[in-house]
């Protein structure tokens, strides 16, 4: 499984630096559902090798991911309008250049950045199930319990955040000089990223915290419901929310970032390695399960700030009239609207439910709507621009 993807993941920064994101988003589409489908028709058939069935769906999804790269890459290589800048994809692996040296000692040093800055962010992003499984902070039950509740918090990460970061990631690396000012069409995409975003996390820590309970009785049941996941959930929304916020900034970090910058940010995220485990041992004893959530959040915040001083530290060209971390900054009507909702929601959770869902379902609804309203009346632009882009996909369809 290893080896199919890393072979297939080549074509992918170039299928990402070509701005072929149907491309991406088949490709993964494909691998996901065999994955999934195979996985379920071979747990049905054999229930008794369950992890077989796991091994062989993830290798046949890599496979089939591999193949729809290359495949897609031998056609653009073998049409008289091919736009690659490869001419077969014996080109895309190791090889030596006529006149050259073997390795080139600025992107071998780059790489090296990139190498252990990736390495401290999957520590930090994923560290709490390491510290979960060495030191047993939670008993089973307790990681069953947060692992159930952590994926269902995530969904909007996976599904949302992650393919905006990933389309603003290639988008900044390839419109912004690194060491230029600031542009002023990048600072407007940058301020319209993170006020969307921001919205979008203070939405779901709205109506989040009303809603938790609600959520997991219908999708797991009273027994879920009843147990500390409410609390769990309603943690990891505010979770969310620093997530959303996080993704952006450090997608333009990374991408206008020097090689002598990257080496700072990761020796910075040494420390915030050691404010994380420190955080985590703290929060697990105080509060339990909650305490893994709050760590991550306190993770968050940490790569926020070193982010934010970084961008509010980047010089502007003279055309840019708004400077883009404003965007984090919501409009009153909008955060009047949220505070609103978020009060109106928690007294309905009160005194409608568990009695009447279906009322309580209604009053978030009404107060849904009321936020999407202001945000529409205080965002024309946005909104603006979003009719354009479903109108253009319209229009290729």
């Amino acid at each position: 499984m290893v080896v199919l993807e890393t072979a297939a993941q080549p074509l992918v920064i170039l299928a990402q630096a070509m701005l072929f994101v149907k491309l991406k988003v088949v490709a993964d589409m494909v691998s996901l559902c065999s994955r999934v489908a195979l996985k379920a028709w071979l747990i049905a058939l054999y229930p008794s090798h369950a992890i077989w069935a796991y091994c062989v769906g993830h290798a046949v999804s890599s496979a089939l991911l591999v193949l729809i790269y290359y495949g897609t890459l031998l056609w653009h290589v073998r049409s008289p309008d091919n736009c690659l800048p490869v001419k077969s994809a014996s080109e895309l692996g190791p090889r030596l250049l006529p006149g050259q040296p073997a390795l080139d000692r600025d992107q071998l040093a780059l790489t090296w950045s990139f190498f252990k800055q990736g390495l401290l962010k999957q520590l930090l992003t994923e560290g709490e199930r390491y510290l979960m499984t060495a030191f047993h902070l939670l008993d089973f039950s307790e990681q069953g319990l947060y692992d159930v509740v952590a994926n269902l918090g995530s969904l909007a990460a996976r599904f949302l955040f992650q393919p905006v970061e990933e389309n603003a990631y290639v988008y900044f690396s390839r419109t912004v000089e690194r060491g230029k000012p600031v542009s002023a069409a990048a600072s407007r995409v940058l301020h319209d990223l993170l006020r969307a975003m921001s919205l979008l996390g203070l939405v779901a820590v709205t109506f989040g915290w009303s809603y938790s309970h609600l959520l997991l009785r219908l999708y797991g049941g009273a027994l879920l419901a009843a147990g500390p996941a409410v609390s769990l959930l309603r943690a990891q929304c505010a979770y969310v929310l620093l997530l959303a916020v996080n993704g952006v900034l450090e997608c333009y970090t990374f991408a206008v970032m020097r090689e002598e910058q990257i080496n700072g940010y990761n020796r910075k995220m040494v420390l915030l390695s050691v404010i994380f485990v420190v955080s985590t041992g703290i929060f697990t004893r105080l509060f339990g399960g909650v305490g893994f959530i709050l760590a991550n959040c306190v993770n968050m915040l940490t790569r926020i700030y070193v982010c934010y001083r970084f961008v509010a530290g980047l010089p502007l060209e003279p055309a840019v009239s708004v400077p883009p971390l404003l965007g984090l900054r919501p409009p009153a009507a909008v955060a009047a609207a949220l505070v609103t909702a978020g009060l109106l929601a928690a007294g309905s959770e009160s005194w409608l439910y568990p009695g009447s869902a279906a009322a309580h379902v209604t009053v978030g609804a009404l107060c849904g709507a009321a936020v999407v309203a202001a945000a529409v009346y205080s965002e024309p632009r946005l909104l603006q621009a979003v009719r354009e882009r479903v109108g253009d996909k319209l229009k290729r369809s």
